[in-house]
């Protein structure tokens, strides 16, 4: 008799400690968006730290190094000219992931993220060649201008929301169009030249990127079982 207490006893543990690990898993809420967006923007991040304290030189010297630009300007991207230069990119890193963590997927955002390095490299490699390059600036024009479209896109019908979106879109115009229309400029903040070249570059593969991304979203919504 005691055995079978035993045994029934145990059995009801199991039995309770498979309802609550089911409970658990159905109550379990994923890392949201934002956590998610934080969490990729931090890996850049420390990379780029990284970069300035181990190879701080390398935007100027990596050319003696790797024969391809392409590697070249991938590297440089998490090399800065200073720290104020990293702070600048970092909090405008940190500006993008925070603003528009409403309007974006997690996988959506690190899709972002990884071709606005990979676009740059492209870009300054074979659509407006460069002489040099670092920082981070190209690639954050890719990713505020691939989620301003796409905010805009998902708030098309509520006008409290998109209306500080049009303006973020004009000023990105504004800016872009100065930048065109003026000669090399060196930053006295920042230690040295401003690359236009990688802002409008950034610029026109984040806003190709977004179309891409309104363009499945269209598709999907559409076709939901494709």
């Amino acid at each position: 008799m005691r055995f079978g207490r035993s045994g029934a006893g145990n059995a009801t543990l199991l039995f309770n400690s498979q309802g609550r690990l089911l409970e658990t898993i159905r109550n379990y809420n994923a890392p949201s968006p934002l956590f998610l967006g934080v969490a990729y923007s931090f890996v850049i991040g420390i990379l780029a730290i990284a970069g300035q304290v181990f190879i701080p030189d390398f935007s100027r010297q990596g050319l003696d190094l790797i024969d391809s630009f392409f590697i070249y300007v991938l590297v440089a991207q998490f090399t800065h000219l200073g720290w104020v230069h990293l702070s600048l990119n970092l909090a405008g890193l940190a500006i993008v992931a925070w603003g528009f963590s409403n309007h974006r997927s997690h996988r959506e955002w690190l899709w972002v993220q990884l071709l606005s390095l990979l676009w740059l490299a492209f870009y300054l490699s074979w659509l407006e060649p460069v002489q040099w390059y670092c920082g981070l600036s190209g690639a954050l024009h890719f990713q505020f201008a691939a989620c301003l479209l796409l905010a805009l896109h998902r708030t098309q019908n509520k006008l409290a929301l998109a209306w500080p979106l049009w303006v973020l879109a004009a000023g990105l115009i504004a800016k872009l169009i100065l930048e065109w229309n003026s000669g090399p400029t060196t930053d006295s903040l920042m230690g040295g030249p401003i690359a236009f070249e990688a802002h409008r570059g950034g610029a026109l593969g984040g806003v190709l990127f977004g179309l891409a991304m309104i363009g499945r979203s269209l598709r999907l919504k559409q076709n939901p079982t494709s």
